[in-house]
């Protein structure tokens, strides 16, 4: 017990000083010192800034800045340039002359005219060269931005914004020293290269860090006050300076902070990348992509429209209130604009609140900000003092803060739910909106005003701002949602969010292409992640739940010695690090939870991982082979039908029911279902995404669309029929199947599939089934297999499905199983997805069976079931729950460990925590099972995920496994003989089952129905795929 202090590899755990204060005398006073070396303090300075929650606040600050340098930089040189550009002698100067009569009174009263001769200097082109400079910074900002928001995809977000702080320091240190027509129009447009990285990078990084709904639209609504400070207070800022230091001083000012900005990315910003399972990075779509999906253009239509109106106006209000308001001054002027900005920030707040609280009207308040713009600038050629030419003014910067602030987050929003989350190409084209206003505002907007007056320019602003309006209403169906999913105690519901005209059918003679969007979008909320649990709430549980399994009263007495020093020693390093984990993912869960559960499991797949399904049978004979293959053509088209719905985003989200009814459920999984493949590893597996573009399944290999077209089904008969009749003739009966290398251990699955990739056509052929959108095994009767029973042919056929290895492939997500006679069902690997998605898919594909007309009866029993349990005040699946724990401990005279799924849909990237069932307070079963174990569950404070992480975590850090770990204990409450899932979506006339976990264990899935309670129980008899 000597070195249990000395636990952890990181030299940087080491307890830490004591600090003591001593005094010291100088003159008489006392001084007090504290005993800190400076290279501990800064040690700490930086284990701060590395932390997420001050990286998200210093990237927020870092990119705020960055925000208002640029605006700042854009309209500074308003009451700058054209005075300046005079007295450099920028222009050609000529002069004309004006003669006037001016009538001069005498001193008797008289009046007489006396002609003048007045000479007027003119400055040749100077609006056009003046529109040009303005316009010169957007239109190469414009220009660049779908290249920079590409760059930024690729490699990060830190690197191009530094890029753009230095290039915009560069461009105004020229403009500060700029003599010239020529070099001011190239420092000018040299900022619109600066700004398309630093505008573009900072936005992304913002939602990049920010990844929560409510906390991404309050951290962008904070850069567009700076954006709206910045383009409000640069005039006077600029036009001070200008008049009593000179020039060059406010963009010397600006270009410093340019440089020290960048400065803080570099040495502040740790990067953080977006990378998908694989360690790969994540590729984002192309800007070109993404203006192809509706929604985001026209969230970018409405970010035109709405900045059109500040960028026709400033550069033409100035002279339209010198030739209007005879009284007003030049102050005034400059500052016009001033006083709105108090009014944009209100804007911004009330914008951030709603969305907080009411997050699915985005939509409303962007038509409500448009229509205020439209609203505003009608009143503004109105005006005719300084004080009532404000209040429109502030009316129009509160409408164009709503639009900005309700889009902006919805523009990442978009690209989390229908693309991928890298939001380079998303916030260039934002950043593209704001250009193409400022690009043609300064040119087309004096042109209308010198052409058709001050009056029409705000006539078109109004007309375009109101007609444009209605279009956001589009964009309201992003969260359009119907309940579906039943975390524990719900009914069975089909989703109708689609008409089945629409929705059933939908490939049937169309061309379809997975990159195109659809009509009909319903995405993912951005959900919360999932909570770390506190380690010393999931220690208590531990020795709760290790008090029921336990054999006697000493050894729960050394679990608890164990558990305490854990608690004293490294568990703190521990929690710190997952904590710190959690705060850079997603979801930590994910990270720990799928390689322990399934990818380090070296146990065949069938049996131990992979569950089967089987479903209704068709209405067909064993010799009516015909009708056998249309129905499996029809099937087959219905899984591409339901495979063309994922695929372009529009299976509606699902709502959880039960418990915590009513909470928005991740759609994640469903989107992986067809693209995912278990590759065999030795120690442990990797779980591969493939491109979801497959146009093919696996029997040989048969292809089923055809240029995006669906092939129809008596084509795909005629193949199914060809097949079989080749595979039959095939056969031999003296090498095992190839598919046998996927039901072995998976240690030796690695090794032979490593043998077959050496042969070129065996690694071609491999490649074409890891690709392949699913598995189709086409099987003899059932009648026929030794396997099947007379008396139960239901769990035999079940057994079958899960235990044949003659023509599978495990590997695979989905294999689809038909019989001659009739059999159908699904077996699939489990680490992809739960079995909801598989559920749903195939309820998709037998409705569309069933809506092309084909005579399936479905058969229900009535009985005794969770209606009568619920009469008498009851839980049904804490009922079942009991029943299965008695009739364990009849069985073999205790408890054991219990593994009973609880969903955690409810995060981001959410899959399952246990339910664990076995718990000491049996007396009191119903209702711990309904309220105390049941939340803690399903709300991410459950013990298994959070031990498993704490676990590997520790191989990490520590020299020696913690006893915790290592005791006997640990490993017997993590040896579940006993796992059951409820399965609430399943029909009544189908079966679901899967096999125990453990040799000596039960595999137990359940249906609680209206009038009945239908069990799958699995045991091993033997173990024989090793």
């Amino acid at each position: 017990m000597k070195n249990e202090g000395r636990f952890l590899k990181n030299p940087t755990n080491k307890r830490k000083r004591l600090h003591i204060h001593t005094e010291l005398q100088i003159m008489g006073f006392v001084v007090p010192i504290l005993n800190r070396d400076f290279d501990e303090i800064r040690q700490e300075v930086r284990g701060r800034i590395k932390e997420e929650k001050w990286q998200r606040r210093l990237v927020l600050i870092i990119v705020s800045t960055a925000l208002l340098l640029d605006n700042m930089l854009y309209m500074v040189i308003v009451p700058i340039i054209p005075d300046y550009l005079r007295r450099i002698g920028a222009y050609k100067v000529k002069y004309s002359y004006q003669l006037t009569n001016d009538t001069v009174g005498s001193e008797n009263g008289t009046e007489y005219f006396v002609s003048k001769l007045h000479k007027i200097k003119e400055y040749e082109s100077e609006d056009t060269s003046l529109g040009y400079l303005f316009a010169s910074k957007a239109i190469i900002q414009l220009l660049v931005n779908p290249f920079s928001g590409a760059l930024i995809d690729r490699i990060g977000y830190e690197i191009p914004m530094i890029i753009g702080l230095v290039i915009m320091f560069s461009s105004t240190a020229i403009f500060a020293l700029g003599q010239s027509y020529g070099i001011l129009f190239f420092a000018r447009s040299l900022q619109g290269l600066g700004s398309a990285f630093a505008d573009t990078s900072g936005l992304a990084m913002i939602a990049n860090r920010f990844t929560e709904e409510a906390e991404r639209s309050k951290a962008l609504g904070i850069a567009l006050a700076f954006i709206s400070f910045g383009s409000l207070v640069a005039p006077p800022f600029g036009g001070v300076l200008y008049e009593f230091c000179g020039k060059p001083v406010p963009f010397l000012l600006l270009s410093f902070v340019c440089l020290l900005d960048g400065f803080m990315v570099f040495m502040v910003i740790h990067p953080k990348t977006q990378r998908a399972e694989t360690g790969e990075r994540i590729k984002g779509p192309t800007v070109f992509r993404l203006l192809l999906d509706p929604y985001i253009a026209v969230c970018a239509g409405a970010l035109v429209t709405a900045n059109v109106s500040l960028a026709f106006l400033e550069p033409t209000i100035s002279k339209w209130m010198t030739d209007t308001m005879p009284t007003v001054t030049e102050w005034q002027i400059g500052l016009v604009w001033l006083p709105p900005f108090l009014p944009h920030v209100l804007g911004v707040y009330v914008a951030v609140k709603l969305l907080k609280r009411y997050s699915q009207i985005s939509w409303l308040l962007a038509a409500v900000g448009l229509g205020l713009e439209g609203i505003s600038c009608f009143i503004v050629p109105f005006a005719t003092t300084y004080t009532g030419l404000i209040i429109p003014l502030s009316i129009l910067c509160f409408g164009i803060s709503l639009v900005d602030t309700a889009l902006l987050p919805l523009l990442g929003y978009l690209v989390d739910t229908r693309h991928a989350s890298v939001y380079g190409s998303v916030y260039a084209i934002a950043d593209i909106s704001y250009s193409i206003a400022y690009a043609i505002g300064p040119v087309v907007a004096g042109t209308v005003v010198a052409n058709l007056g001050f009056f029409s320019l705000n006539l078109i602003i109004c007309l375009s701002n109101v007609l444009y309006a209605p279009a956001l209403s589009f964009i309201r169906s992003v969260y359009s949602y119907k309940p579906f999913e039943n975390d524990f105690d719900g009914d069975y519901k089909r989703d109708v969010s689609f008409n089945e005209s629409e929705f059933y059918g939908s490939l049937e003679n169309q061309h379809f292409d997975p990159k195109q969007p659809g009509h009909q979008y319903a995405y993912d909320q951005v959900l919360p992640k999932p909570p770390v649990p506190e380690l010393k709430a999931t220690l208590e549980k531990y020795v709760k739940y290790a008090g029921v399994v336990a054999d006697s009263r000493s050894q729960l007495f050394q679990t608890e010695r164990f558990v305490e020093h854990f608690y004293r020693t490294e568990g703190p390093q521990l929690q710190k690090r997952l904590e710190e984990i959690a705060d850079q993912s997603s979801n930590w869960i994910n990270h720990f939870w799928l390689k322990a559960m399934y990818l380090e499991n070296r146990a065949p797949l069938p049996l131990y991982s992979n569950p089967g399904y089987a479903f209704d049978y068709p209405n067909f004979h064993s010799d009516d082979k015909d009708v056998m293959f249309k129905y499996i053509a029809l099937f087959i088209q219905g899984l591409f039908d339901f495979k063309a719905v994922v695929d372009r985003r529009e299976l509606p989200s699902d709502y959880s029911t039960g418990l915590f009814g009513g909470s928005l459920m991740c759609m994640e999984q469903f989107w992986y279902l067809f693209s995912s493949y278990r590759h065999p590893r030795l120690g442990v597996d990797t779980l591969e995404r493939v491109d979801t573009n497959t146009e093919h399944i696996t029997i040989y290999i048969m292809t089923v669309m055809k240029d995006g077209k669906i092939i129809d089904q008596d084509n795909l008969a005629k193949q199914l029929a060809t097949i079989k009749f080749m595979a039959d003739k095939s056969i031999t009966s003296n090498h095992w199947p190839v598919g046998f290398i996927t039901a072995v251990n998976r240690d030796k699955a690695s090794l032979a599939y490593k043998i077959l990739e050496k042969d070129p056509i065996n690694r071609k052929s491999l490649e074409d089934i890891k690709r392949s959108a699913f598995v189709v095994c086409l099987d003899e009767s059932l009648q026929s297999d030794k396997m099947m029973s007379k008396d139960h042919p239901a769990s035999s056929s079940l057994s079958y499905m899960i235990s044949t290895v003659n023509n599978r492939w495990f590997d695979k997500t989905f294999q689809f199983i038909f019989t001659e006679d009739g059999f159908c069902g699904v077996n699939y690997e489990h680490s992809v997805a739960e079995g909801m998605p598989m559920f749903k898919m195939v309820d998709h594909a037998l409705n569309y069976t069933i809506s092309k007309s084909l005579n399936i009866e479905i058969l229900h029993y009535t009985g005794y079931g969770k209606q009568f349990i619920k009469s008498v005040n009851a839980s049904p699946d804490a009922i079942v729950q009991m029943a299965l724990q008695w009739t364990f401990f009849k069985c073999h005279g205790k408890l054991t460990s219990t593994y009973e799924t609880a969903s955690l849909r409810r995060f981001k990237q959410g899959r399952v925590e246990n339910l664990r069932s076995a718990t000491p307070e049996t007396l009191n079963w119903v209702k711990q099972m309904e309220n105390e174990n049941a939340s803690m569950a399903v709300t991410g404070y459950g013990i298994d995920n959070h031990l498993w992480a704490l676990k590997d975590i520790s191989l990490q850090m520590c020299d020696i496994m913690p006893k915790i770990f290592s005791d006997a204990m640990f490993r017997e409450l993590f040896t579940f003989r006993l796992s059951t899932s409820q399965i609430p979506w399943l029909p009544d006339n189908a079966a679901v089952g899967y096999g125990p976990v453990v040799d000596d264990g039960y595999g137990c899935a359940y249906k609680l129905s209206d009038g009945s309670i239908n069990f799958t129980i699995n045991q091993r008899d033997s173990y024989v795929l090793d």
